[in-house]
């Protein structure tokens, strides 16, 4: 029969030769406690778990008598189907998502898959950027639980991808909260050089290796990430001339960005680079050409945003464009990273393009209607 917390608190605390007090000062909590976790009177808070499995130099799966195997098959369990909840656009299916994770922890507070999935969805939910997806009756909490599973992490895990995602979340949670010094604290944990990644580094040792094939995987996976970076960097930048009064600057930054895309790619089909996180390049210069009363520009870009998404469904007879499409450049043939696409979120986006409000004094246009007819026809 499995030994209870309690139970095996006492067994590891004496296999390490610690009093009940010292085990106390290790831990920062008083003897009192751990007399009653011993005792079977209480129970250690979730945050303490990972610090009493650092102190006795085991996995926390032994202070839980869990089968780590076990434990790891029914978290992958978990986040699997929390992911069958979610839905494109809906708030409500996050939300589930959200709270079957946070169940999910209640049984495995220390797994690192879990906390990584939940902190993730967390700062979708609690970021007021966020649009529809933003929680707002509970973002607080949410953000509170986001951040403490975020140090969590950054304390004890030892995947460097994992530590640097907590802090990204913590930088966003912080700025988004006003707490500018401890925002840049945590950005300034992140290196300089663009070049400093996982694939850029790997294609270093199969360079040494003459593994020819292996460099090609590494190098188009990270190109299609650097591709992605520029698109966000220049979203944000264009939205800074934008918000700075300086139009003519951000469309420059957004034409030149949409230039290296359609010079990089030419006559190959290229994933949705021009539409990211930070929005989408082609409505964003929509906006600042209205901005300088050039509606003839701004219609030309809404056209090229909706016209992207069309073309795309249009090359696919199912209900799902696969990866492949989008693979066809000798830039990332040869990439690890695949993102497919499917028809009913994409006619979703293209409404919901439509319906941004920078470029609404174009809906009356008969070329604006007629885009909105095209969508509805997808």
């Amino acid at each position: 029969m499995p030994k209870s917390i309690g139970q095996n608190i006492r067994r590891l605390r004496r296999e390490k030769g610690l009093t009940q007090e010292e085990l106390a000062e290790l831990i920062n909590v008083t003897p009192q406690a751990v007399s009653k976790w011993e005792n079977e009177s209480g129970l250690p808070d979730i945050s303490q778990i990972v610090p009493l499995a650092s102190v006795f130099g085991v996995s926390t799966d032994i202070i839980f008598s869990i089968d780590g195997a076990d434990e790891n098959a029914e978290a992958l369990k978990i986040i699997e189907e929390a992911t069958a909840l979610q839905k494109y656009g809906d708030a409500a299916g996050y939300l589930a998502a959200y709270d079957s994770l946070t169940e999910g922890l209640k049984k495995y507070p220390c797994n690192m898959t879990l906390l990584n999935n939940c902190m993730r969805l967390g700062l979708t939910l609690s970021l007021p950027g966020n649009g529809q997806l933003y929680a707002a009756g509970r973002a607080d909490k949410i953000a509170a639980e986001t951040k403490r599973q975020a140090e969590l992490i950054i304390a004890h895990s030892k995947a460097m991808p994992d530590i640097m995602g907590a802090r990204e979340t913590l930088v966003l949670l912080f700025a988004a909260e006003k707490d500018y010094d401890r925002a840049i604290a945590e950005a300034m944990e992140f290196p300089v050089r663009t070049d400093q990644t996982l694939y850029s580094h790997l294609a270093q040792v199969y360079a040494s290796m003459g593994n020819r094939d292996k460099i090609i995987t590494c190098l188009c996976s990270d190109i299609y990430y650097a591709i992605q970076g520029l698109e966000n960097d220049v979203a944000k930048l264009g939205r800074a001339y934008f918000d700075s009064g300086r139009y003519d600057e951000a469309i420059e930054a957004y034409e030149a960005a949409l230039a290296i895309l359609d010079g990089a790619f030419g006559k190959y089909p290229r994933p949705p680079y021009h539409d990211f996180e930070s929005g989408d390049l082609y409505i964003l210069l929509a906006g600042a050409y209205l901005k300088i009363g050039d509606g003839e520009s701004a219609m030309r870009s809404v056209e090229r945003a909706v016209g992207y998404y069309l073309d795309l469904a249009a090359v696919c007879a199912g209900e799902e464009i696969a990866p492949e499409h989008f693979t066809d450049s000798p830039l990332i043939r040869k990439t690890e990273v695949m993102t497919g696409a499917k028809k009913a979120v994409i006619k979703r986006k293209v409404f919901e393009k439509l319906k941004c409000e920078e470029i609404q004094s174009l809906a009356l246009e008969s070329r604006f209607r007629e885009l909105c007819n095209m969508a509805r026809e997808m």
